[in-house]
């Protein structure tokens, strides 16, 4: 009874510093991108002219953003795919605007479900919506770190650095980050508890806020797998059955690809490679092909590709991936899996140059790499254990590069 109690107790507190430091950041990081942005905005962009705020929204019929306030606020999101969910989420699926209907379901009709519940604009929905998505990644990415390292420390340099990640402005926008990788989180952590009915579910989910969550079959087979091992001689009864019994609720996870496309067939919308190819000018190609296509195109522009946050992505993660390899701690099947599938397809999606058919490289790499968790985790764990001013300096590079490309993204100078 007392072992019991004090089980509950702990798991009590691991809950509450997990809430107390997910939602203390997540509210630090929208508060410091909201007053950035509309100062950058206010300063910079007001030089550009009204229109520029929505020169995104043409074809997206959404509510005009007339006020200044309205346009810091809200509008210095208006950006790239950001817009598509929003213009989802108002207007919803419609062969209008075909382009749009290549992303998910859960990002938008999550926005419209608040919008219902909520006053004020779409907008104003989208921001709380992912506020509080975010909020919950990073709870769930402390628990999850606490249970696989059994390492609150790490799970606290973890949940920080993921929210200073250069690019992690983008767990703020309007756009399906947060969203997703909140259900990835949540399908692990329910994994880890042995709760695979919830995980099963979590991974549905995740599959209808990015297709990509079908991987997460994979992920869990591994980390059943690593729980009970190969089969022993008592096959039948201690091994078969409980990895049955478990197994069966990944079965469910591609239900989430299946509902996407079924809905988009009864609304009669054209195929997904249709719309790749003619409104997003992109088309797919196996990981091997698609990095010798990146190669390719840095050789051929190596100028453009020092400066493209894409390509150092590409490369800082499979270095990093080499490292999860070298060290045991992070040597875990499970997330190495995660993390080696869900960047092999990140990849596959290449971009001609708009409107033409001249070939370019994997684009919005740098964004998706923000799911990669255990990454973050990897460079975590050097934070926590290299010197003072070793963290200073990595502490200042961090901030540097959110505070830049938060700024190149109000004034659409970077990519989606």
């Amino acid at each position: 009874m007392v072992a019991e109690t004090t089980a509950a107790e702990n798991t009590l507190t691991g809950w509450r510093a997990a809430w107390v430091w997910g939602i203390g950041t997540a509210l630090a990081h929208r508060l410091f991108l909201t007053l950035w942005m509309g100062v950058v905005w206010g300063i910079v962009g007001a030089n550009l002219g009204d229109a520029r705020i929505d020169f995104h929204t043409a074809s997206a019929q959404l509510p005009t953003l007339s006020s200044p306030a309205e346009q810091s606020i809200f509008g210095v999101w208006r950006r790239w795919d950001a817009v598509h969910y929003l213009d989802l989420a108002y207007n919803g699926y419609r062969i209008e605007n075909p382009g749009a209907s290549v992303f998910s379901m859960l990002t938008p009709f999550t926005f419209r479900a608040a919008d219902a519940v909520l006053p004020g604009s779409i907008d104003l929905a989208a921001l709380v919506v992912e506020t509080v998505a975010f909020s919950i990644t990073l709870a769930l990415l402390y628990r999850v770190v606490e249970k696989v390292y059994r390492d609150e420390t790490l799970a606290r340099w973890s949940v920080v650095l993921l929210a200073l990640m250069p690019v992690s402005y983008f767990f703020a926008a309007p756009m399906s980050e947060s969203i997703h990788l909140a259900l990835v989180l949540a399908f692990f952590y329910f994994a880890l508890v042995d709760r695979w009915a919830l995980a099963g579910i979590m991974g549905v989910l995740a599959t209808l806020a990015r297709s990509q969550g079908v991987f997460l079959m994979g992920v869990g087979g591994l980390l059943i797998l690593e729980r009970y091992g190969l089969p022993p001689r008592e096959w039948l009864d201690v091994y078969l059955r409980p990895v049955i019994r478990r197994g069966v609720w990944l079965l469910i996870i591609p239900l989430g690809v299946l509902i996407f496309f079924a809905y988009r067939s009864s609304l009669n919308l054209p195929p997904l490679d249709e719309i790749y190819a003619r409104y997003s000018y992109a088309f797919f190609v196996n990981p091997i092909q698609a990095m010798i296509i990146n190669i390719q195109w840095i050789a051929a522009n190596p100028s453009q590709a020092l400066v493209n946050a894409d390509m150092w992505a590409l490369f800082v993660c499979i270095g990093l991936i080499g490292l999860m390899l070298v060290f045991p701690r992070h040597r875990r099947p499970a997330m190495i899996f995660y993390v080696v599938v869900n960047l092999a397809f990140q990849i596959t999606k290449i971009n001609y140059a708009w409107g033409t058919d001249v070939v370019m490289f994997s684009q919005s790499v740098a964004r998706y790499s923000l799911l990669l968790f255990p990454l973050t985790v990897l460079i975590a764990d050097w934070f926590r254990s290299t010197s003072k001013w070793g963290r200073i300096i990595g502490m200042l590079i961090m901030v540097f590069g959110m505070v830049s490309f938060s700024a190149l993204y109000v004034l659409a100078l970077t990519g989606p």
